[in-house]
């Protein structure tokens, strides 16, 4: 079944051709030799070094064994897009996902090395990744650092486990990240040195411009979920059906984005460590946390000298159909030690962002449910309040996690990826979604995932993106635009046009052609940004398709308002 998520956005912003289907000319990469033995760095020697005298790579896709573990003490560093793949898992050890995992290096020390380093784009899918040995030693290395500005990377399907530092790196500029159906657990601390990591998605310097997570699961970490700098952003955010569990230091803060769209997630003990109230009072705006932080872009402050990005007024955050909790063991946690802070959905400042319709008339926040989502097993919450009792108590944080069948792996099983699954993030509370499907990950409901799916692959089914030779689509002019723009196109012959606007989610905004028997000739036609009923919409990023019975082609527009 074709994935929206990763083919439209994907395909529109140019990362990939396919929906992942295997290629003819698809390489498969061993983990061990004829005689049974391992290969280290294996991915070094076969995808890196796959490429003809001109450094072109010799296939299209790489193919990862389900069940193994590809080793490393290298980082295997692509200088060409490259598409790394494994077979769907099935639900057996033997058809787990495959495992890149770093291992000691000839001097009998775990190095710091990457498991994958990137200079072009970048699709995975179906891969677990972790940086610690099965020795039980800890790399502060990622699981993927990005080298180059402009990339696009596409996660589908992929687990990281006990990752070092920022899981994802990415220190450049103009990125586009999808991330789908990933899962992230037990990526806490493994000794005591940083003890606010790992991060899921970290950026110290840079920008992206696109920012997808859906249908993916956070689970036990000790950092946030996306750790942005605030004078670095993302252009747009869309955090879609994702459940968000045990995530000691936080989730993401809205200074970080330009366009946020945080909605049908559920957030269970986000942010649960909190701060004691003098470090409140200390502070510059005097807040508590909260799961949702919202504050002026960084660029707008007073004396601030970082280049204009964005006018307030023009920000836009879509908070809606989400449920959070707080486990009895957290509020306990918070009652033991009087000079911790309770941690609510929206502290005054965010909340008054949200409230301020004249300032930021593009700040939505509705139907945000405190509900116990009862979830139907995943280890409670007693590792990490313990962790963080350990800490006030200036003990330091202790490894925590939950591997119910460590029994298999004695010596080093956090490390590994145990299959299947333990976690089961299903619940039994009433939580309905915006669109109909239960709220969180729809991985845990397989037929919902399955219609969701299905039912957002109809912009794909209706323009499929093939380039034609017999019409031609424009960029529009202006754009960025405000508040009308203009497409240009032409097409030769006689056909059925349509030219339709549709959001990030995949959703149609505005039929704007639809004509029968149109003939040859150069057209021109004005968006003025409402959708079919004459509503305004908001500034963001959209997609406009140009389509000719079986040939269409895209490009993207942007709203700045």
């Amino acid at each position: 079944m074709k994935n929206l998520l990763v083919l439209t956005l994907a395909l529109c912003l140019g990362i990939i051709g396919s929906n992942f289907a295997f290629a003819a000319d698809t390489l498969d990469v061993p983990a061990a030799d004829g005689d049974g033995n391992l290969i280290t760095n294996a991915l070094t020697l076969y995808v890196v070094a796959d490429t003809n005298a001109a450094g072109e790579q010799l296939h299209d896709v790489y193919r990862l064994e389900r069940g193994k573990t590809y080793f490393y003490n290298q980082t295997p560093v692509f200088k060409n897009p490259i598409v790394l793949v494994a077979d769907e898992p099935g639900t057996t050890a033997e058809t787990k996902p495959p495992k890149i995992m770093v291992t000691v290096d000839a001097a009998g020390g775990v190095p710091y090395a990457h498991c994958l380093a990137t200079f072009a784009d970048l699709t995975v899918k179906n891969i677990a990744f972790s940086t610690t040995s099965v020795e039980g030693v800890y790399s502060w290395a990622n699981a993927i650092l990005l080298e180059k500005d402009g990339l696009k990377i596409v996660l589908e399907g992929c687990h990281f486990t006990l990752t070092g530092w920022g899981i994802i790196e990415a220190n450049v500029n103009n990125t586009v990240f999808i991330v789908d159906k990933c899962h992230i657990r037990n990526c806490t601390v493994y000794d005591y040195g940083d003890e606010w990591c790992p991060f899921f998605f970290e950026i110290n310097t840079g920008s992206a411009d696109l920012l997808v997570v859906r249908n993916s699961t956070f689970f036990n970490m000790q950092g946030s979920v996306i750790n942005i700098e605030q004078q670095n952003f993302v252009r747009e955010f869309v955090f879609d059906h994702n459940t968000v569990v045990n995530i000691v230091k936080g989730f993401t803060p809205l200074t970080s984005h330009l366009n946020s769209t945080i909605t049908n997630n559920i957030f269970y003990n986000v942010e649960p460590h909190s701060v004691k109230l003098q470090q409140v009072l200390d502070s510059e705006d005097g807040m508590a946390l909260s799961v949702i932080n919202a504050d002026t872009l960084i660029s707008n402050e007073p004396g601030s000298t970082l280049d204009f990005v964005m006018a307030e007024s023009d920000r836009k955050a879509t908070v809606s159909n989400n449920c959070y909790f707080f486990s009895q063991g957290v509020q306990d946690y918070w009652t033991a030690f009087d000079s911790v802070v309770a941690v609510s959905w929206m502290n005054s400042l965010t909340q008054s962002f949200f409230d301020d319709n004249t300032n930021y008339p593009y700040f939505v926040a509705e139907n945000n449910v405190n509900v116990d989502p009862v979830f139907t097993n995943f280890g409670g919450t007693d590792g990490m309040v313990s962790g963080m009792i350990n800490h006030r108590n200036d003990l330091g944080f202790p490894f925590w996690g939950w591997d119910p069948d460590s029994v298999d792996y004695p010596d080093y099983h956090w490390a590994m990826l145990q299959w299947p699954l333990p976690e089961d993030f299903s619940y039994t509370a009433s939580l309905t979604s915006s669109d109909g499907y239960h709220v969180g990950s729809l991985v845990y409901y397989p037929d919902e995932l399955a219609q969701y799916e299905q039912n957002m692959t109809a912009i794909d089914e209706e323009a499929p993106v093939i380039v034609a030779s017999n019409f031609s689509l424009k960029q529009n002019y202006p754009n960025p635009f405000n508040p009308v723009t203009t497409i240009d196109y032409q097409i030769s012959g006689v056909s059925d046009v349509k030219l339709t606007i549709y959001n990030l989610l995949g959703q149609r905004v505005r039929l704007l052609v639809n004509k029968s028997n149109a003939t040859t000739g150069s057209y021109s036609v004005r968006w003025d940004a409402t959708d079919d009923f004459g509503r305004k919409v908001s500034n963001g990023i959209y997609l406009y398709v140009l389509h000719t019975g079986e040939k269409s082609e895209m490009r993207k527009m942007v709203l700045l308002k």
